[in-house]
This record gives C-alpha cells, structure tokens and sequence, in this order.
C-alpha cells in the first residue's frame, strides 16, 4: 500500500511540474528586512529612500553590475511620493546624487524607473544597483524643480 502511494504522489508531483506554466525569471535580492529606509519631503514630495543588498537580474540587462570600476555591492531605490495626495509619482525620473564620506559627489547614471521586474514586493519605485562601501553619505534626490538631502546616511558592511 505504501509503494502505491509513493508512486501515486510521484506520478502527481511529474504530472503538475509538466503542466503547470513555467514562472518568468526573478530578481534575486535580499530580504526587506535587509534594506535600511531614510524619508524626508520637500515642499509637495515625499521622498525616500531605500538602500540594500544589490539586485541580481536573471533576464535584464537594465541593472548596473560595476560601478566607479568595482563590482556593486547595493541597490538603491528612490520612491517619489505626493505630499498631498500621498500618491506615487511615476512620471518624473528624479536626479540623484551621492556625496561620499571623503566629500566627492556624483550623479548617478542610470537610475531607473522599476516597474516590470517585480523585485521589490514594495510599490514600484527607481533605482539601481551602486557601488558604496561602509562609510557616512550624503544623497539629495532632485524631482523637477525641487531638491530633498538626507545627510548622515550611515551604511555598514559590503
């Protein structure tokens, strides 16, 4: 009775990995948990920002993977969102910039609008994966004509 029972559920798990449809690649990323969150606003946004383990993209080329020459070691997402409404802002890409702890700023190149990849569980924001090692940061984050700066962005690890 056992050996019947064993192949019945085998034949079942063959028959439901044949046709059940095949699921479209992921991204790989650390849990939430694992991203650290800063928000401030301006005068109609409300900005923040999410920095985290780097997102791996099985089927997209859109993600940076060096970055200042090394290899990136975060993802860094801005969500835009509007003061009064409280809703998401999806139409303006916003500029950002980093200023690193020996005070060299940059402007990121690629930041990008992440809505098809589904690696975030989280609503749809912009991105992308950097290179920051351990240190104190300085990130301002333009949308349109008005500018928000978080000071004392404090990464560890990587």
């Amino acid at each position: 009775m056992a050996k019947k029972l064993l192949a019945t559920n085998a034949l079942l798990m063959t028959v439901l990995f044949v046709l059940l449809p095949a699921q479209p690649a992921a991204a790989q990323m650390g849990a939430p948990s694992e991203f650290e969150e800063w928000t401030t606003q301006t005068t109609s946004y409300t900005i923040k920002i999410r920095i985290g383990p780097k997102v791996s993209m099985a089927m997209s080329s859109a993600m940076t993977v060096t970055d200042q020459g090394k290899p990136v070691n975060r993802h860094l997402e801005v969500h835009i969102f509007s003061r009064r409404s409280g809703a998401e802002i999806k139409d303006v890409v916003p500029i950002v910039k980093v200023t690193a702890p020996d005070g060299r700023s940059r402007q990121l190149s690629n930041v990008t609008a992440c809505r098809v990849a589904r690696h975030r569980e989280t609503e749809p924001h912009f991105g992308d994966n950097v290179y920051l090692p351990t240190g104190i940061y300085t990130i301002s984050v333009t949308v349109g004509k008005e500018t928000a700066v978080l000071r004392n962005i404090g990464l560890k690890g990587n």
